[in-house]
């Protein structure tokens, strides 16, 4: 990233201009001819500002050499827009019913969908005795506000727990060209009634290419089904065994914190000015013309 120059062909002319300047003054002078503002360049001087016009146009050249110059560096800005695609597999079993652990956890999902940008597509699965999908991947927050709210122990079949078949399921409800893709797995049992099993999962999901995010929620859980899961995806574990509120919220930010959602993709270039010196010198350039111009009147003064 290295010092670009503006315009420069611009300052070519301002440079040739000077050089001209210089070269006469040092030839006039070399025949003794009066100094420089005095020149008779544009005929007898009638006006107090004629005489200053050579100095003037010497000013305006510098200037303008200058702004022509325009240093500047190209900075290449990037931000990227992550559209996440996010499947909730609820484990919807009677046993969700004991300490409101479905009506809590319904809850908790309502402020997580608020929180997601609102481009992110969000899908709902339950399971219990077999997996059902509740609402395909969709941007649509108030239709999955309306299914979270319909959501009942038991409302698949008679009951049990089906968690392989529920995120096998889920993962078929992606589009392998989609990226960004996660399974946010909530259950508070092991599985029992499954036809797949755990590396059926893991092996379906190599083509996917899912994070599967796990949170138990019950002291009696198998954490190593739960944690194999998450680590072989590059996601996480949870486990939530009090407080459930609480913590399922904790859970719900540090996902929100893990996969956070960017501000649309777009590239642009930034041109940063590093002509701070070059102003400085114009400046003083522009100081030393002008006490050149008010010290003349003084000098003939003296001299005469």
């Amino acid at each position: 990233m290295g010092i670009e120059f503006k315009y420069l062909f611009a300052s070519l002319i301002g440079l040739i201009v000077i050089i001209c300047v210089i070269i006469c003054s040092i030839y006039i002078k070399s025949r003794k001819i009066v100094l420089f503002p005095h020149l008779n360049l544009f005929g007898e001087p009638k006006r107090f500002i004629v005489r200053y016009i050579p100095f003037l146009v010497i000013l305006l050249t510098v200037l303008v050499t200058i702004l022509a110059m325009h240093p500047f560096v190209k900075e290449h800005l990037y931000s990227e827009k992550r559209v996440y695609n996010i499947i909730i597999a609820l484990d919807v079993s009677n046993s969700m019913k004991e300490k409101n652990k479905l009506k809590i956890s319904k809850e908790i999902l309502r402020d997580f969908l608020l929180k997601r940008d609102e481009e992110d597509r969000i899908g709902i699965l339950v399971f219990d005795n077999l997996p059902f999908r509740l609402m395909p991947l969709t941007s649509d927050r108030g239709a999955l506000l309306r299914v979270i709210s319909i959501i009942r122990p038991a409302m698949v079949d008679v009951g049990g727990t089906a968690m392989y078949d529920g995120l096998v399921e889920a993962l078929n409800m992606f589009m392998k060209d989609r990226r960004n893709k996660i399974i946010i797995l909530l259950t508070d049992g092991g599985d029992i009634n499954s036809k797949y099993t755990l590396e059926d999962v893991v092996r379906f999901n190599q083509d996917i290419g899912a994070k599967i995010y796990t949170i138990g929620v019950s002291s009696g859980m198998n954490f190593y089904v739960l944690e194999r899961l998450s680590e072989a995806t590059g996601g996480k574990a949870f486990f939530v065994t009090k407080d459930y509120q609480k913590a399922l919220r904790s859970v719900f930010d540090e996902i929100n914190r893990l996969e956070p959602s960017y501000i649309q993709e777009y590239r642009f270039d930034v041109e940063k000015p590093v002509d701070f010196y070059i102003k400085v010198a114009a400046v003083f350039v522009v100081f030393l013309i002008l006490l050149k111009i008010l010290l003349t009147p003084l000098r003939e003064k003296v001299n005469v």
